[in-house]
Parts: C-alpha cells; sequence; structure tokens
C-alpha cells in the first residue's frame, strides 16, 4: 500500500485492438471501473450517491459506497464561496472473484462522466505491418460537454497516423459535466488512447502518469481540472 492523493477525473483507457472491432476495452472481473454521480453540500460532505449503472453484485456494491461515504470532499466555488456541486466519482477497483471481502479501490478520481464514447479507426496501414501505440489526448469541454479542443500530449506515438485517428474520434466524444450550485461548468481531460497490434506486448499500453505513476488498461486515466476534488488522505493499492 501507498499514500497517495488522486483528485482529478477519470475515464478508463480506451484500447483499440487490431483484427478487432473498435470498442474500449472490457474489464475482467478482478479490476474493472465504477462512476458514481456525487451530489456535495457547500461543507463537501455527500448527500448524494448514485452508481452509474449499479453492478449486479449487492454486496460488493454495499461494500465500495460504504467506503466512499466516508470520504470528504472539496466542492466547487463560485465568485470564492463553496456551493453544492455534483461530481462523477470514477474508481478503480480490484476484487478478484467479485468477491466483497477482497475488493480494494486501486484508483479514485472526480470530474465529468464520459456520456458518449466511439472507439477510432485502426489506421490501415498501421494495422498492415503489426504497429501499435500509445496517444495521450488532453481534451478541453464546454459547460454541455461537447470536446472543444483537442491537442496530443508528449508520451504520444511519433506515428502521425494514431494521434490523427484518436483526435478525430475524440471531437465526437461527450461528457456530463459537473454542475456547481446547478449550473455546469466547463473542464479539461486527459485521456489515454491504446492502439494495440495483436503481436505487441501487454505493456504497450503502459503510460506514466503524475509523479511517475504507472498507469495499465486496468487502470483509470488522469485528467484535469475538476470542480470538485477528494480532500480525504486515501490510502490506495499500488496497481
Amino acid at each position: 500500500m501507498k499514500k497517495i492523493l488522486v483528485s482529478c477525473l477519470a475515464s478508463a483507457l480506451l484500447a483499440v485492438s487490431a483484427g478487432a472491432s473498435a470498442e474500449p476495452q472490457q474489464p475482467d472481473d478482478s479490476n474493472f471501473n465504477l462512476t458514481f454521480a456525487v451530489e456535495l453540500d457547500r461543507e463537501g460532505r455527500i448527500t448524494g450517491l448514485q452508481p452509474q449503472p449499479a453492478m449486479d453484485s449487492p454486496e460488493l456494491m454495499a461494500r465500495i459506497e460504504n467506503e466512499v461515504r466516508g470520504w470528504e470532499f472539496s466542492p466547487a466555488r463560485l465568485d470564492g464561496q463553496p456551493v453544492p456541486t455534483r461530481t462523477y466519482l470514477r474508481l478503480g477497483v480490484r476484487a478478484p472473484g467479485l468477491q466483497a471481502d477482497k475488493a480494494r479501490i486501486v484508483s479514485a478520481t472526480t470530474g465529468p462522466a464520459v456520456a458518449s464514447m466511439t472507439a477510432p479507426g485502426y489506421p490501415p496501414a498501421a494495422l498492415r505491418r503489426g504497429e501499435g501505440g500509445l496517444v495521450l489526448l488532453k481534451l478541453k469541454l464546454d459547460t454541455q460537454g461537447r470536446v472543444r479542443g483537442v491537442a496530443a500530449q508528449p508520451g504520444s506515438s511519433s506515428n502521425r497516423a494514431f494521434t490523427e485517428a484518436a483526435s478525430a474520434a475524440a471531437k465526437n466524444w461527450r461528457f456530463l459535466p459537473e454542475l456547481a450550485n446547478g449550473k455546469p461548468v466547463a473542464g479539461a481531460v486527459m485521456i489515454p488512447v491504446c492502439f494495440r497490434a495483436e503481436s505487441a506486448e501487454p505493456q504497450a499500453c503502459d503510460w506514466q502518469g503524475p509523479a511517475g505513476q504507472r498507469f495499465t488498461p486496468s487502470s483509470v486515466a488522469v485528467a484535469i481540472e475538476p470542480a470538485a476534488r477528494i480532500t480525504t488522505d486515501l490510502a490506495i493499492a499500488s496497481n
């Protein structure tokens, strides 16, 4: 275990596999992501917690919800004053066999939530050559959750075709914005898109997050500028 404080938006790493349909990678029953819509009062206390959607394992869901309800948050501010906030809490969970007593939260982030996301097509020439790569995208979002700016970040593949495919797809993604005192707020997120050839090693989708944290396809991706933040000093299981 190690102490880290993570208080930014998350989205699952988007993996595009060669020779397969362009769909976001599905986690196994040991590593998966959960999203909650969280209502906070002016003091940052949880007044509402709604899974998006709920799991089919009530015992596991109850175990996770009970832990989350013990956390503290910093709500959004308007004119320097804290206001009631709706944020979206995305958790990376490890639960071997979906057993509640073995469940561990491995990452926790706040921010807007993904409303719709279609994976990009695999560039044909790279597919024929069996090439893969990782593209890190920074997206600027308006108050309606629409993508208004896309920029590839350092650490992205040098293959321009991967960057162009990921950027083109990202322009059509939609998000659910956070709400500050009932009004939607703009934001920014960072999402990694992995193009993985069938012959590529699993580590092809790994990337380095802040402070050298190592992220994998089962991790929650890092993003930026949430209106609400987690203030509890969390003990997060090392991924």
